[in-house]
């Protein structure tokens, strides 16, 4: 009878350090998720901080550049009224109030004309491509025309526009390009998607 006891408490040993290292190793495994879950979450949060700091390089020359422009258009303001107004002087005219009216600072009051609105993503686009040079301002603006098109006939959201750019086998960085954007914010588009 010892001996049926003796063997039931060996097998019972044996099942238990089976049990053990079956639960060292699942053990192992969790701590193995977990390490490999704090680097995706440091990964993720480069990342993040990364595609912030561009953001805010972007937001940075987009502001300098809109205070560029600013300045550009203030200079044109000046220009042209001091032009209208010896224009007037050295040729009075009857101007017809249905046509024109001019405000008491002696510019052209453009109320009444109809109005066209455009995306700004575009307008800058067009207005970066006619400084780089005056022959493709045209066909830029040509381009981005038909891109107004394309994008009436099917709007697409800017991660459908990456994602279709991507299969047809663009880098992140003509993505970038392309729609205007951070190459940071492209490439976690793409990493999210994959």
């Amino acid at each position: 009878m010892t001996t049926i006891l003796i063997a039931v408490l060996f097998f019972l040993q044996i099942l238990s350090f089976y049990f053990l290292i079956i639960l060292n190793t699942k053990l192992a495994k969790f701590k193995d998720l977990e390490k490999k879950q704090e680097r995706l979450m440091r990964e993720m949060d480069d990342t993040i901080s990364v595609y912030l700091a561009d953001m805010k390089d972007e937001n940075d020359r987009l502001i300098q550049e809109l205070q560029r422009v600013s300045k550009l258009e203030t200079k044109t303001n000046v220009v042209q009224q001091t032009e209208q107004i010896v224009g007037q002087k050295e040729q009075p005219q009857l101007l017809s109030p249905k046509k024109e009216q001019s405000t008491i600072d002696g510019s052209i009051n453009l109320d009444n004309e109809p109005r066209m609105y455009m995306p700004k993503n575009i307008v800058a686009s067009a207005y970066s491509r006619q400084q780089q040079t005056g022959a493709k301002a045209v066909k830029s603006a040509q381009q981005s025309t038909d891109v107004i098109i394309k994008e009436e006939a099917k709007p697409l959201t800017m991660e459908q526009q990456v994602i279709e750019l991507a299969k047809q086998g663009k880098t992140p960085e003509e993505i970038a390009k392309q729609l205007q954007k951070g190459k940071t914010e492209i490439e976690l588009l793409l990493k999210f998607h994959s």
